[in-house]
């Protein structure tokens, strides 16, 4: 008998910068099983920033993100993830990284899962120098959350290809030379993504995805394995 997942999940997080690797956002973990990967995101990013005096953009914000992932099934089709690593933006320095996440899957058919995924990102970098057209002074807050829906087409065992829009949220605040504390906030919040996905040792999988958003761009890898879970009969 089919199951529908129909789940809301509200995370709190704390400084971030730019896109992250999002993968699937249908969910194949089975209750009990847990997983393990790495992934690696590249991101630009257009930030708008304003203050009591003063408004500005800070063009093309690069980042990259080296994390750890971790989590477990739930039921069949719903897993929550923790990600831990380091952020490097800019190149004002390397800070610990760390994010939270669930996904699940709400709906499916002969080689195709519906699915939606949420997750938090955050990276805390508290350094001087430059950011875009502008120079940091200190301390760079802001906080990211992702939301994304889509099908998945392909079996466990083949190429899978995945796609959808997705809705990133960006505010925060920053302190700049010349303009002191301001408000940060992403100009634009919808894009598209887009993904493969190659099985790998029978219990693995490896993605290569693709997101944009009117002021960002990325481009990241995953790789993730899963161990134990109920026995086949």
């Amino acid at each position: 008998m089919r199951r529908a997942i129909i789940v809301a999940v509200v995370l709190l997080g704390s400084p971030v910068w730019g896109l992250t690797y999002m993968g699937a956002p249908s969910s194949d973990v089975k209750q009990g099983q847990l997983f393990f990967g790495f992934d690696y995101s590249n991101s630009e990013l257009d930030f708008e920033f304003r203050g009591s005096t003063s408004k500005g953009i800070l063009d093309d914000v690069d980042s990259d993100l080296y994390l750890g992932r971790a989590g477990i099934g739930l039921f069949d089709g719903l897993e929550l993830f923790g990600r831990f690593g380091v952020g490097e933006v800019e190149d004002l320095g390397t800070e610990f990284a760390w994010g939270l996440g669930a996904k699940a899957t709400f709906g499916q058919g002969d080689d195709i899962r519906w699915g939606a995924l949420f997750q938090v990102m955050s990276l805390c970098v508290d350094e001087n120098g430059p950011i875009g057209d502008y120079v940091l002074a200190g301390d760079f807050e802001v906080y990211e959350y992702q939301l994304a829906i889509g099908p998945t087409f392909g079996d466990d065992d083949e190429t899978q290809v995945y796609f959808g829009p997705f809705f990133h949220f960006v505010d925060g605040d920053a302190d700049l030379v010349t303009h002191g504390s301001v408000d940060v906030e992403q100009e634009s919040e919808v894009g598209l993504y887009i993904g493969v996905s190659w099985e790998i040792a029978g219990s693995g999988r490896l993605n290569i995805e693709f997101q944009g958003t009117d002021d960002a761009k990325f481009g990241g890898v995953g790789l993730v394995y899963r161990f134990g879970g109920p026995s086949e009969p």
